[in-house]
């Protein structure tokens, strides 16, 4: 890629190419989104064009200077009741981090790993870069362990981890397991009665999809230094406040502006009782802080799930809270 000219006439550093692993995905398409509206070109890759298949790779990952991996097809449900699929998605990445030996610019490859599930339960929140992981459900520890392969691939690529929090927003999938805010609105849809699994009072760290994709925008923005850095670069994202299942609910009520009863049940035996995030850290290394409120994200999500909603079915599982 030649050099372009600053308006002195001297020669600029050319713009980093950028590919993004899930391109498709929910966080994916608001991380594509953002770097557009950035003037940022991208790489796309999905499960329908990868950008490694067995022994084929993208010529395409040779010229990567910035790499996001968001693809998973996983949550703590699916972990539990499958656990070869987390392994099969950790052999995947693997595969996908050897593929980038034959890339000769040491990409900057930011992991979406999980603030959620990987820190020792044990400890008391809010949990820093620092607080001991000790994942205790298959998928935190699946987390972990590609955590774990990106830093060990650090001899031909600079690794950045970035613990997510609880991610909600529009378009996030609605089946049960994959975060509560957006199975609870499209239970209310369906006419379905709502469930808090556990105790009300547990908590959770929830992020607004468009500020973890501003998150990894300011990763972009960093690349240079975080590839000077001696070590993996892990930082937290997430609001950096708890919100209990009760009050999640309670705002819930006030965002579609009606009462909206439910049914509580025992917890699941991989759920935790309290997380949230300490993300100072972000704030100190990127520049990052959220920006989108609760009351603010949970509006948008509704009025997203409201405009693609037609002739509500009823849903194959019945809403849980986690």
């Amino acid at each position: 890629m030649p050099a372009a000219l600053v308006p002195n006439g001297g020669p600029r550093r050319p713009e980093p190419v950028v590919a993004v692993v899930g391109a498709n995905g929910f966080l994916g398409r608001s991380v594509m989104r953002a770097l557009s509206g950035a003037g940022v070109e991208a790489r796309g890759f999905t499960s329908a064009e990868p950008a490694v298949h067995g022994t084929w790779q993208d010529p395409a990952l040779r010229h990567c200077d910035v790499v996001f991996y968001l693809a998973s097809r996983i949550s703590p449900a699916i972990a539990e009741r499958e656990p070869e699929r987390a392994a099969q998605e950790i052999t995947d990445f693997r595969a996908f981090l050897d593929a980038l030996r034959e890339n000769p610019r040491r990409p900057v490859v930011t992991l979406a790993a999980s603030g959620g599930t990987v820190y020792d339960p044990r400890c008391e929140p809010p949990y820093d870069e620092q607080s001991p992981a000790r994942p205790s459900n298959v998928y935190g520890k699946a987390k972990l362990e590609q955590e774990e392969a990106l830093a060990g691939a650090s001899d031909w690529l600079a690794p950045v981890v970035l613990r997510l929090s609880n991610v909600y927003g529009p378009g996030q999938r609605t089946a049960a397991g994959y975060g509560v805010i957006g199975h609870w609105m499209q239970a209310l849809l369906a006419g379905e009665q709502l469930r808090i699994l556990g105790h009300g009072g547990s908590s959770r760290d929830y992020v607004h999809v468009d500020d973890v994709a501003n998150a990894m925008l300011a990763v972009l923005g960093r690349a240079p230094a975080l590839r000077a850095a001696d070590r993996p670069t892990v930082l937290n994202i997430g609001a950096g406040s708890p919100t209990s299942l009760d009050d999640l609910h309670r705002h819930l009520e006030a965002t579609v502006g009606r009462p909206v009863p439910v049914e509580r049940e025992p917890a699941r035996p991989f759920d935790r009782r309290d997380v949230w995030l300490d993300i100072r850290r972000a704030a100190d290394v990127l520049g990052w802080r959220p920006e989108i409120g609760l009351a603010e994200g949970l509006a948008d999500t509704w009025k997203y799930q409201l405009s693609t909603s037609r002739e509500p079915a009823r849903p194959a599982h019945r809403p849980d809270g986690r």
